[in-house]
């Protein structure tokens, strides 16, 4: 009783100068980067208003700024049947449960055990040296109730859990940029296959067009008016424009198919969509706290922080083992050699196990253990860093890049303008008898180039819009950033 009665002393006494074992907070922002200043490009860009404005991040439902119907009911379908999302979804479950297992090590886990054990006692024995009378067959009967509980005086349980949750927060973010990879990438193989039904259309005409020259040149020729050398000429130009439009079947394909995959559907399968073009967004718009909220705001540098922060907690408890452990088990119940007596007072039993373990030698295994978890730790941060960097110069390449198909398309637009003007002019004086029917097809066939070259240019508009909604997290937003330093 008095070494029990010490015991539960020494435990009090540790429980009076516990602390909780971690790394030093200036360990983990030693090698961090603040964010790298975009101020001079955004100002820059803000110069061109009719381009780009100071507004809020972007929404969480971004894809509804088009006004499409058809995305968005492409989009519900993709965030609820996508195989990738239901994978990433499921491993935070697997994140989730395994924090609970990390975190019951924290509490008295009580046990219930049951056994009966038939046995034939041998007559020099223990049991029959001390009791002659018992039988030689013999059934041994175990009702117990057995607990255990470790004193976690250091935090290292303490730490490991707290590992664990950051492990399931890097799942969740990590389950939010798939979902922005998924999406972004669905809308932009949507726009991809609206543009590509355009362009097919003008390909189309650009047949049409090109045999109507075709049947000229054949009837200049038979009339003695030309010679075979233009007849070639317009062949040719018809074979390319049908291999033009030959390809656009093809892209036409690989977009359905990618578009039918995202969403989660066989690469096969129909898809009703027709070649109206959504609504752009007249202008793009850059945050007002883009220099301060981007990590927040970036799933993928959230998943990495939280990474690193997991790693944090894991070197202290490595640190933690250093210190004793101090682990308390006891147990509970009945015992008997018959059923009859079990439940008798007399067959009460119950034991208290206090235990430490303290390291005296272990060859460097402890200290290595902590070098590395601080060297995984470090490499996070790294990682960290060179994601923050690659995430900032996404966002400036984007903006150049969105500055610089805007401009193309303004002026591609005038182009397009004066080659119609062009063709109505001389379809006036071809009907008054001024001009051939040879300037007409041959103004027609500029107007579709030129159509063909400004949908291709509005199909990137569409696409600078996607990167820098993808550039800016779009619309993920966490509250909690451990770790990180604000500008």
């Amino acid at each position: 009783m008095r070494l029990i009665i010490r015991i539960f002393s020494y435990l009090i006494l540790c429980l009076l100068i516990s602390c909780r074992i971690s790394l030093p907070p200036q360990s983990q922002t030693r090698y961090l980067k603040m964010i790298p200043s975009m101020q001079r490009a955004v100002k820059a860009s803000l110069q061109q208003k009719d381009l780009f404005e100071q507004s809020d991040w972007p929404d969480k439902n971004w894809w509804e700024a088009y006004g499409s119907p058809e995305l968005n009911a492409l989009m519900r379908e993709a965030l609820c049947t996508n195989p990738s999302l239901q994978e990433v979804r499921s491993r935070i479950r697997v994140a989730k449960e395994k924090a609970i297992v990390v975190g019951s090590v924290l509490y008295p886990l009580i046990f219930f055990d049951a056994r009966e054990t038939r046995q034939y006692l041998s007559k020099n024995g223990l049991y029959r040296a001390f009791n002659q009378k018992l039988p030689l067959n013999a059934n041994v009967i175990d009702l117990s109730l057995s607990f255990t509980y470790n004193f976690d005086f250091w935090g290292q349980n303490r730490n490991l859990l707290c590992a664990a949750l950051g492990e399931e927060k890097a799942q969740e973010a990590e389950a939010a940029d798939a979902a922005l990879i998924v999406t972004t990438s669905l809308t932009q193989a949507y726009f991809a296959y609206k543009t590509n039904l355009v362009r097919k259309q003008l390909f189309e005409e650009l047949i049409r067009v090109r045999k109507n020259i075709v049947e000229l040149q054949k009837l200049l020729l038979r009339k003695g008016l030309a010679s075979d050398l233009q007849v070639f000429l317009a062949s040719e130009n018809l074979l390319e424009a049908k291999n033009l439009n030959s390809n656009i079947d093809d892209e036409l394909d690989s977009n359905r198919h990618l578009i039918n995959i995202l969403a989660g559907r066989g690469p096969d399968s129909p898809l009703p969509i027709t070649p109206t073009l959504p609504t752009l967004p007249k202008k793009l718009q850059i945050p007002k706290t883009l220099s301060i909220d981007l990590i927040a705001r970036r799933p993928d540098l959230m998943a990495q922080i939280w990474r690193a922060k997991a790693l944090a907690y894991k070197t202290g408890a490595a640190m933690a083992e250093y210190y004793p452990d101090v682990n308390l088990i006891g147990f509970l119940g009945l015992e008997s050699i018959s059923w009859k007596k079990l439940f008798q007072i007399a067959s009460g039993t119950a034991g208290l196990k206090p235990s430490i373990h303290l390291p005296i030698f272990t060859a460097g295994a402890i200290g290595a253990n902590i070098n590395a978890t601080k060297a995984e730790f470090d490499a996070a941060i790294f990682a960290y860093n060179n994601l923050l960097l690659q995430s900032t110069q996404e966002i400036l390449d984007v903006l150049s890049f969105a500055k610089d198909i805007y401009r193309q398309k303004q002026q591609q637009g005038q182009a397009v303008y004066y080659a119609e003007q062009r063709y109505s002019l001389t379809r006036l004086r071809q009907e008054k008898g001024l001009d051939s029917d040879f300037d007409i097809y041959y103004l027609q066939e500029d107007v579709i180039q030129k159509k063909l070259i400004n949908t291709a240019l509005l199909y990137n508009q569409y696409l600078a819009s996607i990167k820098l909604t993808k550039a800016l997290g779009g619309g993920y937003c966490q509250a909690t950033v451990p770790l990180v330093k604000r500008v």
